[in-house]
């Protein structure tokens, strides 16, 4: 038996052995994908799976650290001015920068894709302010704005720029078989499977070292983690429940990032009984946070109720939080008229929020309401909140950048888009267009004081949390410090030599 063991321990040490050498040759990566993109279009894009893969096929202006701490570093943009009244913003592009066709990158493509942001439905708001855009030469594009906006720099780096002739070819293959200007080329796509990219060795800022990327679908937390730690995964976003497993693994490296994406309960305000301020008030005071933190993100997260982070500029500690009083919930629920026990139906969540609704199914009905857990996959489900066809759903979500943002959540306009209550209020319409006037930061923070009071007051949401985001990936991969927000560019990985 102790000859069999001393065996073990050899092959075990030869395995590491090689698997470092391996690592050292290694010039491909594989990345682990909760769900299957829905598409791939550079600015119709709606979740941060599709995100995280078009980081790395495209590329912006200008690339700006979500945390403010430093300026916008040059991309496609090697510099830029601002006019002293605010309202004009001249970006000069490099000469060097090709699509991955060969074609060069010109003004009329940048004036192309920021049009083309502005009007999609899902990420148009981040750059709202634009009155219009023009071509000045073949390397220099000015943005033109109604009234100062001091967020705009942050927004006009969020475009990814695409290839209007390409466009304009075929829209089909701009969706399906994109073709950017970054560090990366789309190679192919197995639906449901994989998608995978090959290096863009002609790229302007140097090629890639890492040669080979494939995203893989695996939607398990459990077979996620399990891929880490066999290496057929290199690098993933986990569940909290599966990181202490991982933590104990040498070969295995965890990131924590904080983020200002926050869990929440949408109910749907065009449906009784969540059109009554009172009952969704009820909901707010029934959610034990404090336990759906330790049960649902094992401690990784922090509890507010607020749908804007503490990080985030607006927020304040004098806005309202609710707390766990389920007498109080009881309360307001006879005083809506609500007769318990009651039957709210389905809380529809796609699969990887299913623990979060089994323990909010818990604390509803210890206040006398039942739900019924209905899960989807993931796209079916998008396509659900779209289409309003729920009354009460959880999930996460993350509307990063300015704070102006968060009126994707709560104007008219993005109902079917992000504003998942459905909600419409002509006072909060009116005042997300007064923040997104205002360039005196006191006064703007006024205007968000308003307005996060106010749907605290309605109850809007019932935010529960802002999750951490969590990274692991293989200890031989480097990769850089993780910032605000967690978007990551595989440009900025390697292997350890």
């Amino acid at each position: 038996m102790k000859k069999r063991f001393a065996l073990l321990a050899a092959a075990c040490l030869c395995m590491a052995v090689s698997m470092t050498s391996f690592a050292a040759d290694k010039t491909d990566i594989v990345v682990a994908m909760d769900a299957d993109v829905d598409t791939l279009h550079p600015t119709d894009f709606s979740t941060t799976v599709e995100l995280g893969v078009l980081n790395q096929i495209y590329d912006t202006l200008l690339y700006y650290s979500p945390d403010g701490t430093k300026d916008p570093e040059p991309r496609i943009a090697e510099s830029y001015e601002i006019s002293d009244d605010g309202l004009d913003y001249t970006f000069h592009l490099r000469d060097d920068v090709t699509f991955h066709d060969g074609t060069p990158v010109t003004a009329d493509d940048v004036v192309f894709s920021i049009e083309l942001y502005k009007a999609s439905e899902y990420q148009g708001s981040q750059i709202s302010m634009l009155s219009s855009v023009e071509a000045t030469d073949e390397h220099t594009v000015v943005c033109h704005l109604d009234a100062p906006y001091s967020p705009f720099l942050q927004g006009i780096c969020s475009p990814m720029i695409a290839s209007k002739a390409y466009y304009e070819s075929s829209e089909d293959d701009f969706v399906n078989n994109p073709i950017g200007s970054g560090p990366y080329k789309f190679v192919s796509r197995a639906k449901g499977s994989n998608i995978k990219l090959e290096a863009n060795e002609d790229y302007y800022r140097g090629a890639p070292e890492i040669k080979e990327v494939t995203f893989e679908v695996i939607p398990d937390s459990s077979t996620k983690a399990i891929a880490l730690q066999t290496g057929e995964v290199n690098f993933a976003e986990i569940d909290s429940a599966t990181k202490p497993q991982l933590e104990a693994n040498p070969a295995i490296t965890i990131a924590e990032v904080p983020t200002s994406s926050f869990s929440y309960i949408a109910m749907n305000t065009e449906k009784e009984p969540f059109d009554d301020a009172r009952v969704r008030q009820a909901i707010n005071y029934a959610i034990d946070r404090d336990n759906l933190v330790a049960v649902c993100y094992d401690g990784e997260a922090e509890v507010n109720s607020n749908i804007c982070a503490k990080e985030r500029f607006g927020y304040s500690d004098d806005q309202f939080q609710y707390t766990y009083d389920p007498e109080k919930a009881k309360e307001l629920l006879a005083e809506a008229g609500i007769e318990t026990p009651y039957d709210l139906g389905e809380i529809l969540v796609a699969e990887k929020y299913s623990n979060l609704a089994t323990v909010i199914q818990n604390d509803l009905k210890a206040v006398g309401l039942d739900v019924t857990i209905s899960v989807k996959e993931f796209n079916s489900y998008i396509s659900d909140l779209q289409n309003g066809s729920y009354g009460i759903t959880a999930l996460n979500m993350t509307l990063e950048g300015d704070t102006q943002t968060l009126e994707m959540a709560f104007t008219s306009d993005y109902i079917g888009i992000a504003n998942n209550a459905r909600y419409s209020d002509e006072e909060m319409d009116k005042l997300f267009g007064q923040a997104r006037t205002e360039t005196d930061n006191d006064k703007r923070a006024e205007v968000f004081n308003e307005i996060f009071t106010k749907a605290q007051d309605e109850a809007i949401y019932a935010v529960m949390c802002n999750p951490m985001t969590l990274y692991a990936y293989n200890s031989d991969l480097t990769c850089p410090e993780f910032v605000l927000e967690g978007n990551y560019y595989l440009y900025d990985f390697s292997w350890a030599e």
